[in-house]
Protein backbone atom coordinates (compact mmCIF):
# COMPACT_ATOMS: atom_id res chain seq x y z
CA UNK A 1 0.00 0.00 0.00
CA UNK A 2 2.70 2.38 0.47
CA UNK A 3 4.16 1.73 -2.40
CA UNK A 4 1.08 2.37 -4.21
CA UNK A 5 1.09 5.49 -2.48
CA UNK A 6 4.70 6.73 -3.36
CA UNK A 7 3.96 6.27 -7.09
CA UNK A 8 0.58 7.95 -6.55
CA UNK A 9 2.53 10.94 -5.02
CA UNK A 10 5.43 10.74 -7.62
CA UNK A 11 2.44 10.88 -10.12
CA UNK A 12 0.48 13.24 -8.88
CA UNK A 13 4.12 15.47 -8.49
CA UNK A 14 5.34 14.97 -11.90
CA UNK A 15 1.65 15.90 -13.04
CA UNK A 16 1.86 19.17 -11.51
CA UNK A 17 5.50 19.60 -12.68
CA UNK A 18 3.90 19.32 -16.16
CA UNK A 19 1.31 21.68 -15.61
CA UNK A 20 3.39 24.25 -14.09
CA UNK A 21 5.96 23.56 -17.26
CA UNK A 22 2.41 24.31 -19.48
CA UNK A 23 1.59 27.41 -17.71
CA UNK A 24 4.81 29.00 -17.89
CA UNK A 25 5.56 28.28 -21.45
CA UNK A 26 2.18 29.69 -22.40
CA UNK A 27 2.69 32.85 -20.11
CA UNK A 28 6.08 32.81 -21.93
CA UNK A 29 4.44 32.73 -25.13
CA UNK A 30 1.68 35.22 -24.38
CA UNK A 31 3.72 37.38 -22.74
CA UNK A 32 6.29 37.56 -25.75
CA UNK A 33 8.30 41.03 -25.85
CA UNK A 34 8.46 42.67 -29.20
CA UNK A 35 11.81 44.95 -29.69
CA UNK A 36 11.94 47.32 -31.59
CA UNK A 37 13.94 50.34 -32.96
CA UNK A 38 12.74 53.54 -35.07
CA UNK A 39 13.77 56.40 -35.56
CA UNK A 40 12.57 59.40 -32.85
CA UNK A 41 9.71 61.36 -34.25
CA UNK A 42 6.27 60.45 -35.86
CA UNK A 43 7.24 57.12 -36.14
CA UNK A 44 8.36 56.44 -33.15
CA UNK A 45 5.06 58.14 -31.26
CA UNK A 46 2.68 55.65 -33.74
CA UNK A 47 4.53 52.86 -32.02
CA UNK A 48 4.67 54.27 -28.80
CA UNK A 49 1.41 55.78 -28.53
CA UNK A 50 -0.80 52.88 -30.73
CA UNK A 51 1.04 50.10 -32.18
CA UNK A 52 2.78 49.40 -29.00
CA UNK A 53 -0.42 49.45 -26.60
CA UNK A 54 -2.64 47.58 -29.07
CA UNK A 55 0.16 44.71 -28.55
CA UNK A 56 -0.42 44.84 -25.09
CA UNK A 57 -3.71 44.35 -25.54
CA UNK A 58 -3.02 41.01 -27.91
CA UNK A 59 -0.89 40.06 -24.71
CA UNK A 60 2.58 41.01 -25.96
CA UNK A 61 4.93 43.09 -24.07
CA UNK A 62 7.21 45.87 -26.02
CA UNK A 63 10.35 47.92 -25.96
CA UNK A 64 11.09 50.91 -27.79
CA UNK A 65 14.92 52.08 -29.02
CA UNK A 66 15.57 55.07 -30.96
CA UNK A 67 18.30 55.72 -33.07
CA UNK A 68 18.77 58.78 -35.99
CA UNK A 69 21.68 55.98 -37.16
CA UNK A 70 20.68 55.12 -40.43
CA UNK A 71 22.21 51.44 -40.41
CA UNK A 72 21.77 50.68 -37.33
CA UNK A 73 18.19 50.18 -37.14
CA UNK A 74 18.54 47.49 -40.02
CA UNK A 75 21.85 45.78 -38.30
CA UNK A 76 19.83 45.30 -34.75
CA UNK A 77 16.97 43.39 -36.57
CA UNK A 78 19.50 41.33 -38.69
CA UNK A 79 21.25 40.20 -35.75
CA UNK A 80 17.89 39.37 -33.74
CA UNK A 81 18.50 42.60 -30.98
CA UNK A 82 15.57 43.87 -32.46
CA UNK A 83 12.61 42.32 -33.94
CA UNK A 84 11.70 45.10 -36.30
CA UNK A 85 12.67 48.32 -37.38
CA UNK A 86 10.37 51.78 -38.39
CA UNK A 87 12.16 53.75 -40.17
CA UNK A 88 12.46 53.03 -44.11
CA UNK A 89 10.96 53.41 -46.97
CA UNK A 90 11.28 50.31 -49.66
CA UNK A 91 13.59 51.94 -52.23
CA UNK A 92 16.06 52.14 -49.06
CA UNK A 93 15.73 48.41 -48.00
CA UNK A 94 16.51 47.12 -50.96
CA UNK A 95 19.38 49.17 -51.27
CA UNK A 96 20.20 47.73 -47.90
CA UNK A 97 19.63 44.53 -48.93
CA UNK A 98 22.01 44.27 -51.70
CA UNK A 99 24.46 45.99 -50.35
CA UNK A 100 24.27 43.74 -46.89
CA UNK A 101 23.42 41.11 -48.41
CA UNK A 102 20.24 40.30 -46.26
CA UNK A 103 16.73 39.62 -46.69
CA UNK A 104 15.08 42.34 -44.61
CA UNK A 105 11.40 42.04 -45.13
CA UNK A 106 8.81 44.97 -45.87
CA UNK A 107 5.74 43.75 -43.48
CA UNK A 108 3.32 46.21 -43.63
CA UNK A 109 3.17 50.27 -44.48
CA UNK A 110 2.56 53.18 -42.27
CA UNK A 111 1.48 57.03 -42.74
CA UNK A 112 5.02 58.92 -43.56
CA UNK A 113 5.43 62.34 -43.87
CA UNK A 114 6.76 62.88 -47.40
CA UNK A 115 10.29 64.41 -47.90
CA UNK A 116 10.41 68.43 -49.07
CA UNK A 117 12.19 71.16 -49.80
CA UNK A 118 12.39 73.68 -46.95
CA UNK A 119 12.74 77.03 -46.00
CA UNK A 120 16.17 77.84 -44.42
CA UNK A 121 18.12 81.29 -44.84
CA UNK A 122 15.61 81.93 -48.37
CA UNK A 123 11.82 82.11 -47.48
CA UNK A 124 10.81 81.58 -51.15
CA UNK A 125 11.49 79.73 -54.14
CA UNK A 126 11.56 82.57 -56.11
CA UNK A 127 14.65 83.89 -53.67
CA UNK A 128 16.93 81.37 -55.58
CA UNK A 129 19.83 82.79 -57.29
CA UNK A 130 23.28 81.70 -58.39
CA UNK A 131 25.11 80.15 -55.58
CA UNK A 132 22.26 78.91 -53.65
CA UNK A 133 23.58 76.27 -51.43
CA UNK A 134 20.79 73.54 -50.89
CA UNK A 135 21.27 70.44 -48.52
CA UNK A 136 20.04 67.03 -49.22
CA UNK A 137 19.99 63.81 -47.53
CA UNK A 138 23.05 62.14 -48.65
CA UNK A 139 22.28 58.02 -48.82
CA UNK A 140 21.14 57.26 -52.67
CA UNK A 141 17.88 57.14 -52.47
CA UNK A 142 16.79 60.56 -50.70
CA UNK A 143 19.78 62.20 -52.28
CA UNK A 144 18.08 60.56 -55.98
CA UNK A 145 14.24 61.97 -54.41
CA UNK A 146 15.91 65.36 -53.61
CA UNK A 147 17.23 65.54 -56.99
CA UNK A 148 13.74 65.21 -58.35
CA UNK A 149 12.35 67.64 -56.31
CA UNK A 150 14.91 69.94 -57.99
CA UNK A 151 13.88 69.31 -61.09
CA UNK A 152 10.27 69.50 -60.83
CA UNK A 153 11.00 73.47 -59.57
CA UNK A 154 13.12 73.83 -62.89
CA UNK A 155 16.34 74.33 -60.98
CA UNK A 156 18.37 71.38 -62.50
CA UNK A 157 17.31 68.76 -65.37
CA UNK A 158 18.51 65.61 -64.67
CA UNK A 159 19.29 62.91 -67.67
CA UNK A 160 16.01 61.01 -68.71
CA UNK A 161 17.45 57.91 -69.27
CA UNK A 162 18.95 57.86 -65.13
CA UNK A 163 17.83 55.13 -63.32
CA UNK A 164 15.21 57.42 -61.31
CA UNK A 165 15.57 55.46 -57.78
CA UNK A 166 19.34 55.88 -58.14
CA UNK A 167 19.61 58.79 -60.10
CA UNK A 168 23.00 61.14 -58.38
CA UNK A 169 25.23 64.32 -59.41
CA UNK A 170 26.82 62.95 -61.89
CA UNK A 171 23.16 62.59 -64.20
CA UNK A 172 22.75 66.66 -63.51
CA UNK A 173 23.19 67.50 -67.61
CA UNK A 174 21.76 70.95 -67.16
CA UNK A 175 21.74 73.54 -63.84
CA UNK A 176 20.47 76.95 -64.79
CA UNK A 177 20.04 78.23 -61.79
CA UNK A 178 23.74 77.45 -60.86
CA UNK A 179 22.51 76.27 -57.31
CA UNK A 180 24.98 74.48 -55.24
CA UNK A 181 23.74 70.58 -54.11
CA UNK A 182 25.47 69.68 -50.72
CA UNK A 183 25.23 65.95 -49.61
CA UNK A 184 24.38 65.88 -45.75
CA UNK A 185 23.98 62.78 -43.68
CA UNK A 186 19.86 62.61 -43.59
CA UNK A 187 19.35 63.72 -39.73
CA UNK A 188 21.73 66.40 -39.91
CA UNK A 189 20.22 68.43 -42.55
CA UNK A 190 17.55 70.11 -40.03
CA UNK A 191 21.17 71.69 -38.32
CA UNK A 192 22.46 72.61 -41.60
CA UNK A 193 19.55 75.30 -42.25
CA UNK A 194 21.48 77.93 -40.81
CA UNK A 195 24.00 77.42 -43.50
CA UNK A 196 22.06 76.84 -46.59
CA UNK A 197 19.30 78.43 -48.85
CA UNK A 198 17.16 75.34 -48.82
CA UNK A 199 16.96 72.08 -47.00
CA UNK A 200 15.76 68.92 -48.29
CA UNK A 201 14.32 66.89 -45.25
CA UNK A 202 12.99 63.89 -44.88
CA UNK A 203 9.68 64.20 -43.02
CA UNK A 204 9.54 62.25 -40.26
CA UNK A 205 13.03 64.29 -39.07
CA UNK A 206 11.28 67.71 -40.05
CA UNK A 207 8.33 66.54 -37.69
CA UNK A 208 10.92 65.47 -35.08
CA UNK A 209 12.22 68.92 -35.37
CA UNK A 210 9.15 70.61 -34.78
CA UNK A 211 9.61 72.51 -38.01
CA UNK A 212 6.42 74.45 -39.02
CA UNK A 213 4.34 72.87 -41.90
CA UNK A 214 4.50 76.30 -43.24
CA UNK A 215 8.09 76.51 -43.96
CA UNK A 216 7.39 73.97 -46.58
CA UNK A 217 7.86 75.30 -50.12
CA UNK A 218 7.23 71.83 -52.03
CA UNK A 219 6.86 68.44 -51.15
CA UNK A 220 7.51 65.48 -53.56
CA UNK A 221 4.85 63.50 -55.33
CA UNK A 222 3.95 60.30 -55.37
CA UNK A 223 3.65 57.74 -52.60
CA UNK A 224 6.89 55.31 -53.57
CA UNK A 225 8.24 56.04 -50.61
CA UNK A 226 6.16 55.51 -47.82
CA UNK A 227 7.76 53.75 -44.36
CA UNK A 228 7.69 50.12 -43.66
CA UNK A 229 7.68 47.98 -40.26
CA UNK A 230 10.56 46.28 -41.53
CA UNK A 231 11.17 42.62 -40.02
CA UNK A 232 13.68 39.49 -40.27
CA UNK A 233 12.38 37.10 -43.32
CA UNK A 234 11.96 34.20 -40.83
CA UNK A 235 9.39 36.43 -38.64
CA UNK A 236 7.11 37.63 -41.19
CA UNK A 237 4.58 34.49 -40.81
CA UNK A 238 4.49 35.24 -37.07
CA UNK A 239 1.50 35.07 -34.53
CA UNK A 240 2.67 39.25 -33.48
CA UNK A 241 4.18 40.14 -37.01
CA UNK A 242 -0.20 39.31 -38.00
CA UNK A 243 -0.93 40.70 -35.12
CA UNK A 244 0.46 44.49 -36.18
CA UNK A 245 -0.97 44.23 -39.71
CA UNK A 246 -3.76 43.99 -38.46
CA UNK A 247 -3.24 46.82 -35.75
CA UNK A 248 -2.02 48.73 -38.94
CA UNK A 249 -4.20 48.28 -41.45
CA UNK A 250 -7.21 48.71 -39.14
CA UNK A 251 -9.72 51.44 -38.95
CA UNK A 252 -9.40 52.38 -35.26
CA UNK A 253 -5.92 53.16 -36.52
CA UNK A 254 -6.42 55.24 -39.34
CA UNK A 255 -8.95 57.55 -36.89
CA UNK A 256 -6.09 57.72 -34.69
CA UNK A 257 -3.57 58.80 -37.86
CA UNK A 258 -6.33 61.60 -39.10
CA UNK A 259 -6.68 62.99 -35.69
CA UNK A 260 -2.83 62.70 -35.10
CA UNK A 261 -0.56 63.64 -38.20
CA UNK A 262 -0.90 66.64 -40.86
CA UNK A 263 -3.00 66.14 -43.88
CA UNK A 264 -0.25 65.96 -45.87
CA UNK A 265 1.16 62.80 -45.00
CA UNK A 266 0.95 60.07 -47.27
CA UNK A 267 -1.09 57.12 -46.13
CA UNK A 268 -0.56 53.65 -47.90
CA UNK A 269 -1.80 52.80 -50.93
CA UNK A 270 -3.50 49.81 -49.18
CA UNK A 271 -5.95 52.20 -47.27
CA UNK A 272 -7.02 53.61 -50.49
CA UNK A 273 -8.61 49.99 -51.68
Amino acid sequence: MKKILLLLSTLFFITACSDDSKTQTNNTTSQKTIHMISSPGDFADMIRHYIGPELQKRGYQYDLKESTNGILPNQSVVDGSADLNLFQHKPYLDEYNVQAKTNLYPLVQVPTAPLAIYKAKAQSLDDVKAGSKIAIPSNVTNFARGLRILESLGWIQLDPNADPIIVGEKDIIANPQQVEILAIDAPQVVRARSDVEYAIINGNFAQDANIPDNDILKTEPGKLFVNWIVVADHNKDTDWAKAIIEIVNSQDYKDYVKKTFPEFYNLPPAWEN
